[in-house]
C-alpha cells in the first residue's frame, strides 16, 4: 500500500459566512471526491477515512452549515441548500466534474445535488439513505429533536450523552465524547438539517425521476446501522443502483473501519 496522504483543514465562503472542510491532495490533479456528513455530527467522521481515500483522490469532506466548524446560516435553509453547498466546494477547487458522497441526511442532500446539477456528478455513493414515509416525517417534525437548553449545572451535558446512548446502545465513550463535541458545536437547536429532509418527500421526488440517477450510483447498508430497516426503502425507489451490504457495519464504519469503508467507496468509484 502506498503512503497515507495527510489530512488538512480550510475554509470557502458562503454567503453568511464560512464552510470548513477537511481534504487529503486538494492541490492535486486527481478526481475530485466531495463527502457529506450525517447529522448533528461533522467532517471529522470521515477523519479517519479520509488518508486512504487519498490514495486515488483528493478529497473534500464538508461540514454542513451550523455543524462542526461551519459558520450557521443567518436563515432557514431547504434541502436543496445544503446541497448547494457540495456545488460551491466543487467549484472552490475548480472542479467541473465530481464523485459525490452522502451519509443520511448528508445522502439527501448529495441526491439533490446531483438532480441540481445531473452534468457534474460522475459518480454518488449513498450510505444509509434515509427514507422516510409522510407518517414517520410528520412524526420526526413534532418530536424527534427539540432543542435542548444550557444548564448552568452542566444538566445538558447529561442530556446530550444520554440521547447518544439511547440511539446507539453499543457505543464505546471515546466515539460517544466525539459525538458530544458535535452536539456541542451544533448549538442548542441541532436539528436545522434534519428538519430541511423532514420537509422534503424523498420517495415523491424518486419518483418523479422515474426511479433513476444521471449517474451511476452505489447504496451502502450495514447490518448493524440505526437505520437499516430503510436500506430495503431506498433499494425499491432506485433499482439501478449498485448495493453493497456490509454485514457487521454500524452507522459508523468510516470510524471504526476506515480500511474497510475506503476500499468500498475505491471499488466503485474506479469501478
Amino acid at each position: 500500500m502506498s503512503e497515507l496522504s495527510t489530512v488538512t483543514n480550510g475554509y470557502f465562503g458562503c454567503d453568511w459566512g464560512q464552510i470548513h472542510y477537511r481534504s487529503v491532495n486538494l492541490n492535486s490533479d486527481r478526481p475530485l471526491l466531495v463527502m457529506l456528513h450525517q447529522s448533528p455530527l461533522s467532517s471529522r467522521n470521515y477523519q479517519a477515512v479520509l488518508p486512504y481515500l487519498g490514495q486515488r483522490f483528493r478529497v473534500m469532506a464538508l461540514d454542513t452549515p451550523g455543524f462542526g466548524q461551519s459558520t450557521p446560516p443567518d436563515r432557514v435553509l431547504s434541502a436543496s441548500d445544503y446541497a448547494r453547498i457540495a456545488l460551491r466546494g466543487a467549484d472552490f477547487v475548480g472542479a467541473e466534474r465530481f464523485h459525490l458522497f452522502g451519509r443520511a441526511t448528508g445522502g439527501v442532500f448529495a441526491f439533490i445535488a446531483c438532480q441540481l446539477a445531473p452534468l457534474r456528478v460522475s459518480k454518488l455513493v449513498l450510505h444509509g439513505m434515509p427514507v422516510y414515509t409522510a407518517e414517520e416525517r410528520a412524526d420526526r417534525l413534532a418530536n424527534f429533536a427539540p432543542p435542548y437548553e444550557i444548564d448552568d449545572q452542566g444538566g445538558h451535558l447529561s442530556w446530550i450523552w444520554d440521547r447518544i446512548h439511547s440511539e446507539y446502545p453499543w457505543i464505546d465513550g471515546r466515539l460517544a465524547t466525539q459525538f458530544l463535541r458535535d452536539f456541542l458545536n451544533a448549538g442548542t437547536d441541532f436539528a436545522g438539517s434534519y428538519r430541511a429532509i423532514w420537509h422534503y418527500d424523498l420517495p415523491g421526488e424518486l419518483a418523479a425521476a422515474g426511479g433513476r440517477l444521471p449517474c451511476p450510483a452505489l447504496l451502502i447498508g450495514g447490518g448493524r446501522d440505526r437505520i437499516a430497516f430503510m436500506h430495503d426503502r431506498v433499494k425499491r425507489l432506485l433499482p439501478d443502483a449498485q448495493e453493497v451490504l456490509i454485514e457487521e457495519a454500524t452507522d459508523f464504519v468510516a470510524e471504526q473501519d476506515p480500511r474497510l469503508f475506503s476500499e468500498t467507496l475505491l471499488t466503485f468509484l474506479d469501478g
